[in-house]
Formats: structure tokens, sequence, C-alpha cells
């Protein structure tokens, strides 16, 4: 009984320490996240009453805290950008999606099947694992509220927000192509149909219009009310409502939950958008980025404490080179490949490049795959992961702040 109580001690004090972090570090200009995870290392040492890793991750609980906390990040990243930019403005973030994300997967792919010896499905999971950046993590570095409300940024800022916001929907078809390659003996052309007009076709189609929809809805309905009435709802919990919504409606028809809340995110002010008003969602957009922000709280001294129990036991000198490769050279390199054509500034190209931050969808995915697939031998991926997590972390903790301080007062 008394372990109950100190869990609840432990998240009160944390949640406090956290709300004064702000204040602790602007002198310091590194992200919230550090500290965190130095504490959920020491919390793990003086052995709080935490269900910590042993040394891995327990599949069902890691699954659904990861889930809960990427679809609310996703929910952010859409109300973020909007309808303000047009198709021509997403050119930069679809050619990262569209050149950069299959390049790191090729490349992850041949080490791990050549190098390590990986199977082909586990190869190509842990490509498709690693692939998405992370809308969580990286939230310090997307577009900051007043560009999301007074102006357009078309910079840096923009693009990663984009790109988290989309990648982490289109990385789960390849999850499910590893599924089904680690419960067939090879991919003969029934698993290749199956998976391009089911896993592909169907799943993304229908994520994506049921967050159209949704959001469209929503919109439609609020524009019908007049200025009292709107003023009346409480707009702190639309944008919560609408994450778990769309996420359940497009999870119970079997398509891509995470495109649709990230759909549903940018149409829930069409309408708003189409008359020319200023965007409205600030309350709802203030309210669950703190639920975010409150979340990954909790997820980093989960974390923290994984490192501690060991969770990196199972890397050797080979996986540990390899991890440190992925994060100062692939990510980067390949990164700024897909900007070749970019008008930005070789600076903001270099800065889109370096932040490919890595986190929670990777955790996400990987436990989905192992619950749902048919893997031996999983703790060199749970190893590979955490690891390119941690150093993404602490590299980008370190110096995110300082570069977008630069970006926003026009030194970059």
């Amino acid at each position: 009984m008394k372990s109950y109580f100190i869990v609840l001690l432990i998240i009160g004090l944390t949640t406090l320490f956290a709300s004064f972090l702000p204040i602790l570090l602007k002198k310091f200009k590194i992200s919230f996240t550090i500290p965190l995870l130095f504490l959920g290392a020491i919390l793990y040492y003086l052995k709080a009453p935490i269900p910590w890793p042993d040394p891995t991750w327990e599949i069902n609980l890691t699954l659904r805290f990861s889930e809960m906390v990427v679809i609310i990040s996703l929910m952010v990243a859409g109300l973020k950008i909007g309808l303000n930019y047009s198709w021509k403005e997403w050119k930069n973030p679809l050619q990262l999606l569209t050149i950069t994300m299959p390049l790191f997967m090729v490349i992850v792919f041949v080490i791990s099947y050549y190098v390590f010896d990986f199977s082909g499905a586990m190869a190509l999971l842990l490509a498709a694992v690693l692939a998405p950046t992370d809308p969580a993590l990286a939230s310090e570095i997307q577009l900051n509220k007043k560009q999301t409300e007074s102006s357009k940024n078309l910079g840096a800022q923009y693009n990663l927000t984009a790109e988290a916001g989309l990648n982490d929907g289109l990385a789960f078809p390849f999850v499910f192509l590893a599924i089904l390659w680690s419960k067939n003996e090879r991919l003969d052309a029934e698993v290749w149909t199956e998976w391009l007009s089911y896993y592909v076709l169907y799943k993304v189609a229908f994520g994506v219009l049921i967050g159209v929809i949704i959001g469209y809805l929503y919109s439609y309905v609020t524009t019908k009310l007049s200025d009292w009435k709107e003023r009346k709802i409480h707009q702190a919990f639309v944008a919560l409502s609408l994450t778990l919504i769309a996420y359940g409606l497009a999870e119970v028809i079997n398509s891509y939950g995470f495109l649709s809340v990230f759909f549903a995110g940018l149409f829930a002010h069409y309408h708003q958008h189409q008359e020319g008003k200023k965007n409205q969602s600030d309350p709802s957009l203030s309210f669950i980025t703190n639920v975010e922000k409150f979340l990954i709280v909790f997820w980093m001294l989960f974390f923290g404490g994984s490192i501690m129990a060991g969770i990196l036991s199972f890397a050797t000198l080979e996986i540990v080179l390899f991890c440190l490769c992925l994060v100062f050279i692939v990510r980067p390199v390949t990164g700024y490949i897909s900007q070749f054509n970019s008008k930005l500034s070789k600076k903001k190209k270099m800065v889109i490049s370096f932040f490919g931050i890595r986190g929670i969808g990777s955790v996400f995915y990987l436990t989905y795959a192992i619950k749902h697939g048919a893997f031996e031998n999983t703790d060199q991926l749970f190893s590979i992961v955490a690891l390119v997590i941690l150093i993404s972390i602490l590299l980008h903790g370190f110096t995110a702040k300082r570069s977008i301080a630069k970006i926003e007062n026009n030194e970059v």
C-alpha cells in the first residue's frame, strides 16, 4: 500500500520539477528532456516502485504508453501547421519523406542484413522503426505559438514539424511488411499484393480520409455557431477529443490512426481558414500541448530508468558505432540530399538535416511489431533503438534551443 503513495509522491514532485524546468534551464539553453532523463536514472537507482524494464521493455505497457504520447504529439503538429501552407510550400517536407526516409531505410537495412547478419525481416523492421522522426521529442524545434497564429514560417521549424507529422504514419506500411515477412519464409507475389493493396493503399487512404472528415466536420459545426455560443465551448478539451475520435475511428476500420490524427489537426480550422479568420486554435492547442509535455515527462523518466536497467547491455561495439553513424552521418547526409532544389539557405538546410530526432514513435513501432510479428532474438533491436534514441536526446537536447534561437533571430 505504501508503494502506491510513494508513486503519487513521485508523480507530484516530478510534475512540479518539470514545471520549473523552463526557468531553471533558460540560461543553459538545453532541452527539458535531459534533466528528466537523469532523474529517471536516479529514481531507478533508488529503487522507486515503478514498473521498470527488466532489462527490456514490457511490451503491452510500453506499446500503449508510447502510442498515447505519439497521437497527442501528432495532433499538436497538425494544429500548428493547419491549412496555412500551399501545396508548393509542402514540397520540401514531402521531399524529406520521399527521398530522405527511403534512403535512410535502405542504408539501415543493408548494414543490418549484411554486417550484423540480421534476418531480412529483422533488418527491414529496424529500418522502418528508425526511419521516422519523432513529433514528441522534436516539439522544441517545431513551430511556436507566434508562428502558428500570425506568420507563416517556411524554414527549418515548419519543415521539421511537417516531416514529423507525416512520417510517423508513413513508416507503418514498412513495419507491417516486416511483420508479414517474419511470418512467411519469403515475400512472394501474394504477400506483395496483400501489402500493397491493403497495408499501403487502403490503410493510408482511409487514415487520411477519416482525419480530413473529422477535422472538416468539427470546423463546419463551429462556424455555424454564434460567436457567443462558440465562446461557451470548452475549447481546451477539443483537441484531445478530436485526437481520440480520429485515432479510435481510424483503427476501428483498420486504417492508420496516426495519419488520421495528423490530418484531423490540419483540417480542424478549415472553414475559419477559408473565411480568412485568424487561427482560433489557441485554447485547444495550448491545452493539448501541456498534455503532451505531461506525458513526455513520465516517458523520459521511464526511458532514463530503462538505461539503468540494462537495456543497452545487448549492444556490441559495432552496434554503438552503427548508432553513432546513423545520428551523426546518415540522417544529416540523406536529409541534405533531399533538399537539393530547395531555396532555403545552406545553414537552414543543415539544421533541417541535422535535427532528425528519433524517439517515442520508434519505441511504439518496435513494441507493436514484436507483439504482432514472429521475430526471434529481439534483444539487440531493443538495444539499438534505445541507443539511437539516447544519442539523439543528448545530442539534439544540447543543441536544439541554441539553433532555433539563432533561426528566430535571423542569424541562420
